[in-house]
């Protein structure tokens, strides 16, 4: 697939590719902001997660809308986009807890995540396009 394609393609697989782009930009923001909130503003770290996090998942919400699924926010997506998110967190910690007595607490994010991210885009998906697993 071309790059101009998959940025208009509406095809599922292109639809997977920019959601795994738009993922790793909101990752990447939410861990910038981090460090910035934590050194440059002086805040602690856990009120620097909670910014950091808070803008990651403003800028993941638009750039899921308009970008991945080619669609218009709004105020039912926002809640579906936010209860996707959710579902996700509470996964991705039930996993962590389970893993991390089979292979320790290092790695146990990594099968988690492994399980997590392909649901989460299926839930994702779903908030924004209202489209079952198709």
């Amino acid at each position: 697939m071309k790059g101009e394609n998959l940025l208009k393609s509406h095809d599922k697989r292109a639809e997977a590719i920019r959601f795994v782009f738009v993922g790793g930009f909101a990752t990447v923001l939410q861990y910038g902001m981090y460090v910035v909130f934590v050194h440059a503003v002086g805040t602690t770290p856990v009120v620097s997660t909670l910014i950091s996090y808070g803008i990651s998942f403003i800028a993941n919400f638009f750039l899921s809308s308009y970008f991945t699924f080619k669609s218009n926010p709004n105020a039912k997506k926002g809640l579906a986009f936010t209860l996707s998110h959710l579902i996700n967190m509470g996964m991705q910690t039930g996993l962590v807890a389970i893993f991390k007595g089979i292979v320790g607490p290092t790695l146990a994010l990594l099968p988690a995540l492994a399980i997590c991210v392909p649901v989460n885009f299926f839930l994702v998906r779903y908030a924004f396009k209202g489209k079952r697993f198709q």
